[in-house]
């Protein structure tokens, strides 16, 4: 397994926040800012200027590692959350982190999925401990991958994670998401990142091209402001 973090303008911040979780990991970055990240991490993975937003980063680090199975791992992820129990309990000790990742992905090979990641927000009230594990929705945050049977759509620079999980669900029934953990990251914020990408008129259309690709299988919810974006794959 090897963890890969792809980051971009956040040097300044990386060491605190996925690169202290995981010190190990490759840490993924455009040639013109190999200087700064340089001086917080040794283990860095290259690509050219050229390659810009999440699908095509995504696809490029699947491209360029050769390892069966690749964990992405978000560069503002900052710790994980237990959610077992009546209150949910923080963890920051990077051998538990890479252990809890380990782990999943061994199950998820055993079981043969092709993606696999964890829940996305920390509700210990809403977690059933006789359903740890969810099978039919999406993964981001942290995205674990196995083989390269499946390619990002590389048009998708914010919304690739959800077309690749519906790919995953359409070919193998099943994408693997262990609800005990949620891996915390700040989602849309922030300088730096996808920053120079996000914008509503291209959130738009992002989902605008999802739901013509996948119909039915794709629902586009609003609640309090937000745009959720629910798959319907039925298991």
């Amino acid at each position: 397994m090897k963890i890969v973090i792809p980051s971009k303008g956040r040097a300044n911040t990386l060491s605190e926040k996925a690169l202290r979780l995981f010190p190990d990991a490759l840490v993924c970055v455009g040639e013109s800012e190999v200087e700064p990240y340089r001086k917080v991490s040794p283990n860095l993975l290259v690509h050219p200027d050229s390659v810009t937003g999440i699908g095509p980063i995504r696809q490029w680090i699947l491209d360029h590692v050769a390892d069966p199975c690749v964990v992405q791992v978000d560069d503002d992820v900052t710790h994980v959350y237990s959610q077992v129990g009546f209150h949910k309990r923080r963890i920051e000790d990077p051998d538990t982190a890479r252990a809890i990742v380990e782990r999943l992905a061994i199950l998820a090979q055993d079981a043969g999925a092709r993606v696999f990641g964890f829940q996305q927000a920390a509700r210990p009230l809403s977690y059933a401990n006789f359903r740890p594990f969810s099978l039919n929705t999406w993964v981001g945050g942290i995205v674990g991958i196995i083989g390269r049977e499946l390619r990002y759509d590389t048009s998708l620079l914010l919304r690739a994670d959800i077309d690749f999980c519906l790919q995953s669900l359409m070919r193998d029934r099943f994408v693997l998401v262990d609800g005990r953990y949620s891996f915390i990251h700040t989602r849309f914020a922030g300088k730096g990142g996808n920053a120079t990408h996000r914008s509503a008129e291209r959130h738009a259309r992002e989902i605008a091209y999802l739901k013509r690709k996948w119909g039915p299988f794709l629902e586009e919810v609003q609640a309090k402001g937000t745009t959720r974006l629910v798959l319907k794959v039925r298991r």
